[in-house]
């Protein structure tokens, strides 16, 4: 054997060394089958088309009213703060949703790192991590407020202050970003945590061995081996933290008392407080750029994604040689230090909720008075609304989630085993990511304008909630079809028929996923409610908003709706948790 066949990169680049011996086998569906056509594969993407219109209509409403009540000059004005808005400058919200996107990255940052540390763990150890570190991620950012304030809360109630020898008023002006940051860290480092785990676990051995004995450093082997081949991994990571950050709204309208909520105010909620003073025009106009920073950033990833991810079809081999082992006082070290900090916020919240009224609004949990059996749960479902708005809450849930199921696998489908046109697909999967990324504010005006009373108004937000749940349901779904081995869709296909059935078979934990990640989101949805206002909207959310603003007085039943809306996504998890963490992973290494 020839030497050269033996070392065929000698003579390439030394940081293209590691990608020439990456093994790429073909896994792509024949190219020509019978009885398939266009009309077909249309089909199939018709009824996500249909769903999608729901967002389409009212975004382009907002643009044609940004444009209509004042033209072009909306935009300036908003900018510029001119016209009569010298008092309200949207700099400052600006800013702190630039300092939002800085965190998602830092979240991104924290789970990688706690996946490097981890990717050795047994597997009780790695259970309990994921359990732990995931349990927040479905829980609502109004319950993530709510524990965090109570944590940071001023004296004598408040856990921090009770532990320092000065009182701190980590609810004023500065501090207030430690609450809130911590609020947002603690809820999606473990959504991080998950898919990097997964994404370290499948990154090829041999490339790093390769690497090795051609002399690459540490860091360079991270730049030119690791991160590389974790970028899809990190992609999907990165879109659906940096969507929570352009978001964010509930976390700020809980964690900060109302005097100081200028000072921590993002775009969202900014739009929110200021609409009827900005008018209409120029309030759309500002919904329609909170909408292009998401589009940015999420085309920003869909270029990154088509020079790093293969083509549909296509799967890499995984790796699973043994890697060497973590020292076992530095396991022991990262679960000793994440679980109680993850821990603590649902312990303040469950001890809170036990404890009455008057005992919460005077002295901290840890005085151990004022506890019973009934503690505020009696307060918080006294009147009977609380429990009503439960039960609405999961029927809508319920409703979005089998829409979103029957919407997405079509077009998921549609977008991986059929013979659409490659330009056609990038141009469906880029319109999927932005809408993925849509910030519910760029819809707020025209569906404010919608009438209260719609017949079946109960079924029109599902619709909604299903039509913003569906992009990110079609995007996991396109992940985990596509990973599906070639045989399997093979034989239907040369056939003449659809391997539809077989794919989304083999797909289950996905599917699964979609189904729950939508029920979640609608139960813990707060935003949509606001800005429709009817009174088919009376979630569980809105009533732990109404009571949020009497925070002093209000938060022992607070605590105690914040543990009844956790346990219904935390029962969710823990009883589909091995499907859950299977449909998130499933396709992100191709």
């Amino acid at each position: 054997m020839r030497h050269e066949d033996v070392f065929p990169f000698e003579g390439a680049r030394r940081h293209d060394v590691f990608f020439d011996v990456t093994p790429h086998p073909d896994m792509r569906a024949p190219a020509k089958w019978h009885g398939q056509g266009r009309w077909r594969i249309w089909g199939y993407l018709l009824p996500a088309i249909t769903l999608a219109t729901v967002l389409l209509v009212p975004l382009l409403w907002t643009v044609v009213l940004s444009l209509r009540e004042g033209g072009p000059a909306n935009y300036l004005d908003v900018m510029t703060d001119q016209d009569g808005l010298e008092d309200l400058s949207v700099w400052p919200p600006l800013l702190h949703s630039a300092v939002w996107l800085l965190l998602a990255l830092m979240v991104c940052a924290l789970g990688l790192g706690l996946a490097w540390l981890a990717r050795d763990a047994g597997p009780r150890q790695r259970v309990l991590l994921l359990s732990v570190l995931a349990l927040p991620t479905v829980t609502s950012p109004l319950t993530a407020g709510v524990a965090f304030r109570l944590i940071f809360d001023v004296s004598p109630r408040g856990t921090v202050n009770a532990l320092l020898p000065a009182p701190v008023l980590f609810t004023g002006p500065g501090w207030i970003w430690l609450v809130l940051g911590s609020a947002f860290v603690w809820q999606w480092t473990g959504l991080a945590f998950l898919v990097f785990h997964v994404g370290l676990a499948n990154v090829p051995r041999d490339l790093l061995r390769v690497g090795r004995i051609f002399g690459a450093e540490r860091i360079r082997l991270l730049r030119t081996v690791v991160a590389p081949a974790l970028f899809p991994t990190a992609a999907l990571v990165t879109l659906v933290v940096l969507t929570a950050a352009v978001r964010v709204f509930d976390v700020i309208l809980v964690g900060a008392p109302g005097a100081i909520q200028d000072e921590v105010d993002v775009v969202g909620l900014f739009w929110w407080r200021h609409q009827d003073e900005l008018g209409r025009g120029r309030a759309s106009a500002l919904a329609v750029l909170l909408f292009a920073m998401a589009a940015a950033v999420a085309l920003l990833i869909v270029w990154r994604l088509r020079r790093d991810w293969p083509e549909t079809g296509q799967r890499r081999q995984e790796y699973r040689a043994p890697a060497r082992r973590r020292p076992r006082w530095l396991l022991r070290g990262v679960f000793a230090a994440v679980t109680p900090v993850w821990l603590s916020p649902f312990v303040v919240l469950l001890l809170t909720s036990f404890r009455s009224p008057q005992g919460v609004a005077t002295s901290g949990w840890w005085t151990w008075q004022e506890y019973r059996l009934s503690g505020s749960y009696g307060d918080a479902f006294g009147d009977g609304s609380f429990s009503g708005a439960l039960w609405a809450t999961a029927q809508r849930g319920l409703l979005a989630a089998v829409i979103v199921v029957l919407f997405a696998v079509p077009a998921a489908y549609a977008l991986t085993h059929e013979r659409l046109p490659l330009r056609a697909r990038r141009i469906v999967t880029s319109v999927t990511v932005l809408l993925a990324v849509l910030p519910p504010q760029a819809l707020g005006g025209p569906l404010g304008d919608m009438p209260d009373g719609l017949p079946g108004g109960v079924v029109t937000l599902s619709w909604i909630h299903a039509a913003l749940a569906l992009p990110l349901g079609v995007l996991l779904l396109r992940n985990a079809f596509a990973s599906v081995p070639r045989p399997v869709v093979l034989r239907p296909l040369a056939e003449g028929r659809s391997a539809i059935r077989r794919v989304t078979t083999e797909s289950g934990p996905a599917v699964v996923t979609v189904a729950v990640l939508t029920f979640v989101l609608t139960w813990n949805d707060l935003v949509i409610g606001l800005m429709t206002n009817w009174s088919a909207a009376n979630q569980a959310p809105l009533i732990m908003f109404q009571q949020s603003r009497f925070f002093t007085t209000s938060a022992g039943a607070l605590a105690a709706q914040a543990v009844a809306v956790t346990a219904v996504p935390a029962l969710l998890l823990f009883a589909t948790g091995r499907w859950l963490v299977r449909g998130l992973t499933q396709g992100v290494n191709r």
